[in-house]
């Protein structure tokens, strides 16, 4: 794919009397035009590096391509649709947009690259956050330079946007005037309810222009996780009517057709065989309906090279100097300034830089974040991530609130299964450990991955998960279990899974003790096994003794009961049979991964 990139100017245009701010991305592949506009700066993920205003770039003819005319605000809500730019977040529009017109409104203003061509307009946000308007209708005019195939919208309304803002959502189409080649679009207020405090907000993110060919009037098809070399399928979401689903790889050279499935399709999610994934690879898809294969999308999804690569942590701690506990009884989830623990710097997104590396391994691992008891000497690294702000690492108060975990990828996309117990602090104790939970409880104490508008547009739409589970625990029986992919393994890539909203939510932590967490990354190919042995059975026949137990675990041996105890080698699963004659001896169970 070759890039053609624009630059857009800010001016005053006389037939909107007012001043427009957006930017936009250009690429040129050998299919189509395609032409992406961001209402906030594109090509930078990070607020502190690159702001929170509108866009401010310019376009080929040094005219204003955007303004929200007064009517929007940053918020860090961001889509994670296929081919997106990396912004930092949207722009949201409140009460006041009730009152924008035809002649006054958000208006958009890319520079095409066919003069009286014909596009497709999508736009893609996230309604993740769940406060984004279920019944808001735009209105659309098309104010200069071409011809609208539609008047109105209501994709921009919650149910378009997505637990995950994954998905472009086609408006309609644009067609350029002879020898023109920069339309000017508004939208404005025609029904429904835009209020911020009303959890009803408008999303402005981005806007693809692509232009027309036959593959177009094929629905996308998308890709969703787990996405490894050691998959033998790749699940593809939204198939309807195909008569065939194909799964495309560029490894380097381009979109190659690496799997297809031709029977045994169904409308939704299907399973295509797929084969020679190579790590760090572009995974993309496309359905057949009738004789007309979908458009190959120039970029995908990356391939990562299997379960629980390593991956890094830190602490995220809303400040609060007021606060006096204790530690986990509920706190303020609003507080502006979030800390991280456990790390000294930012990168581009606001990725913890540093952090605790948890490397897979068989057993329970123990995580610590300690600010300890002085905030302008703290144990371990500090650094506000948000706010805007840069350089602060003071996080006072004796007291924080706990926001949540960040994980961010150590150079592999994953997938990722981790499993969190025993959540201590200090002398405080165990502030949650899961045992009061039901297994298969969600948000219970943190909340699914794709929770988080933050970090959403850098994880896949599935796994998304924060799960109790039985399957493996530290001590008790329960643990909660996170899964998510990485959609690329660039180290500024992270997930938030926030406590917000769960059942012990935002709780306070003392920050003058060290907050710990058990963890077990397992290795690939490892399953966690049940954290409570078996009983262990005893029956004489004859000359020898048999034991005998259900499950893998290892069999340890000692000369008292008060032990010391040691591996029986190589034994663990029954029966194991002994002389009777035996000399008296001890035996128990002991759980191989903790």
């Amino acid at each position: 794919m070759n890039t053609r990139p624009y630059k857009i100017s800010r001016f005053t245009l006389t037939k909107l009397s007012a001043l427009l701010l957006l930017g936009f991305l250009a690429a040129v592949s050998a299919l189509a035009d395609t032409v992406y506009v961001t209402a906030t700066t594109s090509n930078c993920a990070s607020s502190t590096v690159c702001g929170q205003g509108p866009n401010p770039d310019f376009n080929s003819l040094g005219l204003l391509v955007y303004t929200d005319n007064g009517y929007g605000a940053f918020t860090s809500a961001k889509a994670g649709a296929s081919g997106k730019p990396a912004t930092p977040g949207s722009r949201f529009c409140s009460n006041s947009f009730s009152n924008s017109t035809p002649d006054l409104g958000v208006a958009i203003a890319p520079t095409l690259g066919v003069p009286g061509g014909v596009y497709q307009i999508h736009h893609a946000f996230s309604s993740a956050a769940g406060n984004v308007s279920s019944d808001i209708l735009l209105g659309v005019t098309n104010v200069d330079g071409c011809t609208l195939s539609f008047t109105n919208t209501d994709k921009f309304q919650s149910s378009f946007g997505g637990g995950s803002g994954s998905t472009w959502q086609l408006l309609g189409f644009v067609t350029n005037n002879p020898g023109v080649s920069n339309p000017v679009i508004t939208f404005y207020f025609l029904g429904g309810t835009v209020s911020a405090g009303a959890q009803k907000r408008l999303l402005f993110d981005t806007f693809r222009f692509i232009l027309y060919a036959p593959c177009l009037d094929v629905a996308n098809v998308g890709v969703t996780g787990p996405i490894s070399t050691n998959s033998p399928t790749v699940a593809v979401t939204g198939v309807t009517n195909a008569a065939a689903v194909s799964v495309y790889q560029d490894s380097g050279s381009g979109m190659v057709r690496v799997g297809q499935l031709t029977s045994g399709i169904v409308n939704g999610n299907n399973n295509v065989p797929a084969s020679g994934l190579v790590p760090g690879a572009k995974i993309a898809a496309t359905q057949t309906v009738g004789s007309q294969e979908g458009c190959v999308p120039p970029t995908g999804f990356v391939v990562g090279t299997g379960p629980n690569p390593a991956i890094r942590v830190a602490l995220s701690v809303r400040e609060n100097i007021d606060l006096t506990g204790p530690a986990g009884s509920p706190g303020p989830g609003t507080n502006v300034n979030i800390y991280y623990i456990g790390a000294s710097s930012l990168l581009p997104g606001a990725a913890p830089e540093q952090g605790v590396v948890i490397n897979p391994s068989n057993g329970w691992q123990t995580i610590t974040f300690n600010r300890g008891v002085d905030p302008l000497n703290p144990v371990n690294p500090v650094v506000l991530w948000n706010n805007g702000a840069s350089g602060d690492t003071t996080l006072d108060g004796n007291y924080g609130v706990l926001d949540g975990l960040a994980f961010a990828a150590a150079g592999d996309s994953g997938p990722f299964d981790i499993y969190l117990d025993n959540m201590s602090n200090g002398t405080n104790g165990v502030l949650q450990n899961w045992e009061a939970a039901a297994v298969g409880a969600n948000s219970y104490q943190f909340r699914s991955p794709n929770f988080s508008g933050t970090t959403i547009g850098n994880i896949l739409p599935d796994p998304s998960q924060a799960q109790v589970t039985s399957a493996a625990a530290f001590s008790g029986t329960k643990a909660v279990l996170l899964k998510f992919q990485f959609n690329s393994a660039e180290s500024n890539k992270w997930v938030r899974i926030v406590t917000a909203g769960t059942t012990g939510a935002n709780p306070q932590i003392d920050l003058n003790e060290p907050i710990t967490f058990k963890v077990l990354l397992l290795p690939p190919g490892v399953s966690p096994i049940s954290p409570v042995p078996s009983n262990l059975s005893i029956m004489r026949s004859g000359g020898s003794v048999t034991l005998n137990w259900s499950g893998s675990y290892q069999l340890q041996i000692a000369p008292a009961v008060t032990g010391p105890y040691t591996d029986v080698s190589g034994i663990t699963t029954g029966p194991y049979t002994i002389p009777a004659t035996a000399p008296e001896t001890y035996y128990r169970l002991r759980n191989q991964v903790n």
